[in-house]
């Protein structure tokens, strides 16, 4: 991978394929407002991978490691649960749920039969070096030096300009001598700047993308997997209901199948699962009904009662190709969304699902993920293999029928930062003007809310 002079700060890569993303749920003691924290898993096929616990500082923009865990597998789904100190208050841990396909014959370095593939999801447990004080003398000395290429051009455009000065009101011309000191302080304030630039350079690789020969990679602590009375086939996605800060359960949406997982006192409680003879693509917890589960399958979308484990509602959604993802409004009951490949994404009431009540053509090609704000219902974050990221606003009424409402629809931005199929976008767990979104490249870039976006929604 080749690496320019330019620094982005809100940029992290990986040197490898990556496509899981997951915000961090962090319940530290101490805990900054300032500090949001990311998940970053890449997806070799069957070799090793890592994943990057990132930091991003929205003070000064910028991003740093804090560690990176070594796995054998490709984890096709990576959900973080959880950020805590242990109960002996002595480490920090991070909590992991994952899916992954394994064979014995890779492990073993044999060649692999794909028929003979199969699909685990199983918690891992990581644990985190004292991170506060890291890295700080690094960040100071890297602004130290970027603030000192930045007075050596401002001096030089200075110089130049009272040298254009001089010639326009017909200042005497300076001698060779004076002439000569002007070009060799030009030319040493180059030459310092090439040497700052080329300790710019020397640094980004480390601090962008983690010197490895300094930085341990740590090994995962599998748990448990967490296992239905049926075995998995494909797992497609890892549902978490955490509306409630903590995570309360887990559904596992397989091919075929979903299982749900209750969170005990030590460990998870299976509930149940439900075989379906419709090929499931991707699942969602509603945050206002305790007990339903909405799945989506082809371009149709069904709803379940957990407790009963039956269908409670069903919707053909007359998308043009297969629907991506589907997320709940988490301020409006009854208001879901669903996404396509088809580059749409569509609105809909619960109580009234014969039509959507809002359809828009949002992207140029498949829509990977779609995000409602969890704090403020308007915002509305989208990715897509089209390689943008959108922050979308969407303003309609939260009473009576959406249907007869007029609904009201902007685009507030498009981000423009990757150069390959964009496969996640996330919202910050602990801030609500902070998202991040990931690359296959390996390519994650943190971004804000305009601020004029804020002030809006806020006054």
């Amino acid at each position: 991978m080749m690496y320019s002079g330019k620094i982005i700060k809100n940029s992290y890569y990986l040197p490898f394929k990556c496509k899981c993303l997951s915000s961090v749920n962090n319940r530290l003691p101490k805990q900054e407002y300032n500090l949001h924290y990311f998940m970053i898993s890449s997806s070799n096929p069957f070799s090793d991978n890592e994943m990057h616990l990132i930091e991003y500082n929205d003070q000064c923009c910028s991003i740093r490691n804090i560690d990176i865990f070594d796995h054998k597998e490709e984890f096709q789904h990576m959900v973080c649960l959880d950020m805590h100190e242990n109960r002996n208050h002595e480490e920090k841990e991070i909590l992991l749920c994952t899916s992954a396909l394994y064979s014995s014959d890779i492990e073993s370095n044999n060649h692999y039969n794909s028929s003979q593939l199969k699909s685990r999801c199983s918690l891992y447990l990581g644990k985190i070096n004292n991170f506060e004080d890291e890295l700080k003398a690094d960040g100071e000395s890297e602004t130290d030096v970027r603030e000192q290429m930045e007075m050596n051009k401002q001096w030089n455009q200075n110089l130049t300009q009272q040298e254009r000065q001089n010639e326009d009101v017909g200042v005497e011309t300076k001698n060779d001598e004076e002439i000569n000191d002007l070009e060799l302080e030009r030319k040493e304030c180059f030459n310092e700047d090439e040497r700052l630039n080329e300790k710019v350079n020397e640094n980004l690789p480390k601090k962008r993308l983690v010197n490895r020969e300094k930085k341990k990679k740590k090994k995962l602590k599998r748990l448990y997997d967490l296992s239905t009375n049926q075995s998995y086939i494909d797992i497609k996605h890892i549902a978490v209901d955490d509306y409630e800060r903590e995570f309360r359960r887990i559904g596992i949406i397989d091919k075929y199948s979903y299982g749900i997982f209750e969170r005990g006192e030590n460990d998870m409680n299976f509930v149940l699962s439900k075989y379906m003879e419709r090929e499931l693509n991707y699942g969602i917890f509603d945050p206002h009904h305790e007990n339903v589960i909405a799945v989506i399958s082809d371009t149709n979308v069904y709803g379940y009662d957990i407790k009963s484990n039956t269908e409670i509602f069903s919707a053909h959604t007359n998308h043009k190709a297969n629907l991506s993802c589907i997320d709940f409004n988490s301020n409006i009951p009854n208001v879901i969304i669903t996404s396509s490949n088809d580059g749409y994404i569509k609105f809909w009431d619960l109580r009234f699902l014969e039509n959507a009540f809002l359809t828009i053509n949002i992207h140029s090609h498949w829509i990977t993920s779609i995000h409602f704000n969890n704090f403020h219902d308007e915002l509305l974050l989208s990715t897509s293999t089209d390689n943008t990221v959108k922050l979308h606003k969407i303003e309609y009424p939260t009473n009576l029928n959406l249907q007869d409402k007029e609904t009201n629809y902007k685009l507030i931005k498009t981000y423009t930062d990757h150069e390959e199929s964009v496969y996640q976008g996330v919202w910050s767990k602990t801030d609500a003007w902070i998202f991040a979104s990931l690359s296959y490249d390996g390519k994650c870039v943190v971004n804000s809310v305009p601020i004029e976006q804020k002030y809006k929604i806020l006054l």
